[in-house]
């Protein structure tokens, strides 16, 4: 029978990986290093000869890597921790982009290489890789501390600017007119699309996950929810952006669901599995021959793609308000390059652009780079105490001074909390408007041009109805701001009127716009107005329910979050510098598994504070110090990032002063003897349970066989008793019986 190739080179890959990530694991090195290490062993470059031969469908089941590596991201991912370091995350990710790709350009330049060429060497430099770090953070137990979270904030931006980059590049060089207009015109696209699968993954998904939860097993929510990962990796596809992104994206839409940690547990074997062969297809790209005839050019990009993203994130991150602490972990954990890169370098090879000795520089810069991020990582702590311990006492002021102004800027916001959600209503509603006219304009024009007399009055009229209580809510969405909410209460023209009043003319020109998908310009605007004053008039109560019902509908969708989730945000807000918050789960076997809070003194020995239990579907909010926990319990644990570490093995590892290697309890059998001290009484009466922690589970009388015996039945002559107990306890009956 033939065997198919793949086969026969999946299991070179993984027993190979297998053999080299045990080696790793003793010698105390990340698994991501020994994956590459594996793969530059069996390559097809590496002498003598090629262990793998299929490398087109390694590739594949790489792809496949790296779509489940995103998507477990995503469902360990909260976009209001994104929120939280978005200020931060979005200037330090253009600082990076913008600086690397300019001063990658220049290098490129004074060392040869053509100008279309030395772009794209910038774009490669300037894009850190997802996929190596998530996977070092993962292997390092970092990913819940502080400088993480911004790390991830950083890289999802990054994945938007290298999508970006790409459409300009492949507008740019397939003899399309490009300019700013063109980009800004991907941008909008992107911001469209990608928002039209957060609103529709929200309104469907998490509720299809909580009936498939009900109804089905595991195995069908595990089922359901790779489709739907890879069923939006297909869309992200058919628009030409990044499987990556669409992957990320279903994850976070799944994050949302009360299901969420069971897909996360459900997912993380294929994880696994397809990230090794991922990490194992990085190592085969590797030519040592390219690396002896690039040497001088390879490490010179490594050094500047090192030094760079460490002093451009590090300053980026201080200029936002960062510590100095987390700012230097969040430079020393983004010196590398990816995934994107070979995909940025990919499309002027397609092109004809670029030739192949910039693809070799940019693998075998990924590789050395990949090498260096765990220890990067490791090392930024360290780091960050030493500059902090050497910081000359005028520094440290300044630095204290500028984050306590962040603070304060963070604080002012706080208090424009109500003005801040009636712009993301007013931007959400307006997305959904603009995504309905879009369909109408797309889809549903094209059927009725030759059916109708007047086809665009009636495509722009369907999506008018369709959108109604949408605009209503655009119109309406700062009118819901109290006056005396902008402290000018009493003036002739206050800022309220005036946010309402360009609110509304905002509205009016968008629709206007959106009008042109089916009118000129000269009957765009006198639509709007006429059909506006009409629906105002006639449907203004009805549309204002309308909306409502959407609105309860939708926020549904977040009940999970209410109230440990939203207190977890809230005290992460209000958590002085390097204090947050984590979420850890009680190991079945932990330290603190059956006792109380006060028992266990976290705070007295660590400093650190209990602030909500998740306990199944139930949140307990400011646990009492009576509190008792069990195990699976999820604690929101607020601490700094050094206390939360020391606290950590008592919560989510199991005791070592026990010993779990095999069971300490067996089945025996005893014979009832005439001069047992059993004979002649009932189970109850001769105290086996009581004297010896055993439990009587059977008894053969004669040819009668007797299955959990009642705790009345007299114990006979000629009985043959079997009993389940400790070993330590039966031995001691074992001496008992003897004597």
């Amino acid at each position: 029978m033939h065997l198919p190739q793949i086969i026969i080179d999946l299991a070179v890959i993984l027993a190979v990986a297998g053999v080299v990530s045990i080696i790793f694991q003793r010698i105390r090195q990340p698994l991501v290093l020994g994956y590459i290490v594996a793969g530059f062993l069996v390559g097809p470059h590496t002498p003598p000869f090629s262990f793998v031969s299929d490398l087109p469908n390694i590739q594949v089941w790489a792809e496949i890597g790296v779509v489940f590596l995103m998507f477990s991201l995503g469902l360990e991912f909260s976009f209001r921790r994104l929120l939280r370091v978005g200020v931060s995350a979005g200037v330090t990710a253009t600082l990076q982009v913008g600086l690397m790709g300019i001063g990658g350009a220049v290098i490129a330049r004074l060392l040869g290489w053509t100008p279309i060429e030395s772009l794209f060497f910038g774009a490669m430099t300037s894009i850190s890789s997802t996929t190596i770090i998530i996977k070092a953070l993962d292997e390092l137990r970092l990913k819940s501390r502080r400088f993480a979270e911004m790390i991830l904030g950083i890289l999802i931006v990054e994945d938007l600017y290298a999508i970006l980059i790409l459409v300009g590049f492949s507008t740019a060089l397939s003899g399309k007119e490009f300019s700013g207009l063109v980009l800004l015109q991907a941008a909008g696209k992107l911001f469209l699309i990608v928002g039209a699968w957060f609103f529709a993954g929200y309104m469907v998904v998490p509720r299809l996950i909580r009936q498939i939860s009900r109804l089905g097993t595991d195995e069908t929510l595990l089922i359901m929810s790779t489709a739907l990962c890879l069923g939006l990796v297909v869309f992200a596809a058919h628009f030409d952006y990044s499987i990556a992104l669409g992957a990320f994206i279903m994850g976070s839409i799944l994050a949302e669901s009360s299901e969420s940690h069971r897909i996360e547990e459900l997912i993380k074997p294929l994880r696994d599995i397809f990230g090794a062969v991922f990490f194992v297809s990085v190592g085969m790209m590797l030519n040592p021959s390219d690396l002896w005839n690039f040497k001088g050019t390879i490490l010179l990009t490594t050094a500047f793609v090192i030094v760079g993203n460490m002093l451009i994130n590090s300053a980026g991150a201080l200029l936002t308000g960062q510590t100095l602490r987390t700012a230097v972990q969040v430079g020393m954990g983004l010196g590398q390059i990816g995934e994107f890169s070979f995909i940025i370098v990919g499309l002027g090879l397609s092109l004809g652009v670029v030739s192949r000795d910039l693809y070799s520089v940019a693998v075998a810069t990924s590789l050395l780079t990949a090498f260096t991020t765990p220890y990067m990582i490791k090392r930024s702590h360290s780091v960050a105490i030493a500059l902090e311990n050497r910081m000359p006492p005028g520094l440290a002021s300044f630095l204290n001074r500028y984050m306590l102004y962040w603070e304060q800027i963070g604080r002012e916001q706080e208090r424009r909390a109500v003005f801040y959600r009636a712009l993301i209503r007013w931007f959400l509603n307006a997305l959904v408007v603009t995504i309905v006219t879009i369909i109408c304009a797309e889809a549903l024009l094209p059927l009725v041009q030759d059916k109708l007399p007047w086809p665009e009055l009636a495509g722009w009229s369907a999506a008018l109805l369709l959108t109604a209580p949408f605009i209503w809510a655009m119109f309406t969405s700062f009118s819901r701001l109290q006056p005396g909410q902008t402290h000018e209460k009493n003036a002739r023209f206050s800022r309220y009127n005036a946010t309402v009043f360009f609110s509304r003319l905002i509205t009016i020109a968008w629709l206007g716009i959106l009008s042109l998908e089916f009118f000129s310009a000269e009957y765009a605007a006198l639509v709007t107005f006429v059909a506006l004053a009409v629906f105002s008039f006639l449907f203004y109560r009805r549309l204002e329910d309308s909306y409502h019902w959407f609105e309860e509908k939708f926020l549904k969708t977040f009940e999970k979050e209410e109230p440990a989730a939203r207190n977890v945000d809230i005290a992460n807000n209000l958590a002085p510098w390097d204090a947050h918050l984590v979420r850890l789960k009680v190991h079945p076997n932990a330290e603190i598994a059956g006792r109380t809070l006060q028992d266990i003194q976290l705070r007295n020995k660590y400093g650190v504070s209990v602030v909500a239990v998740r306990r199944g579907r139930d949140e307990i909010v400011a646990p009492m110090p009576e509190f008792m926990l069990f195990p699976q319990d999820e604690l929101f644990v607020l601490g700094t990032d050094e206390q939360i570490e020391q606290c950590r093995p008592m919560i989510d590892k199991a005791d070592p002063a026990q010993d779990f290697s095999r069971p300490n309890f067996e089945l025996r059998s005893y014979a009832v003897g005439v001069d047992s001290p059993f004979a002649r009484k009932s189970i109850r009466n001769a105290r086996i349970r009581d004297d010896f922690h055993a439990m009587v589970v059977g008894i053969q009388r004669g040819e009668q066989r007797i299955i959990s015996p009642d705790s009345d039945l007299q114990l006979n002559e000629g009985d043959i008793i079997w009993l389940v107990g400790s070993t330590e306890r039966l031995d001691q009956l074992d001496r008992t019986l003897k004597t």
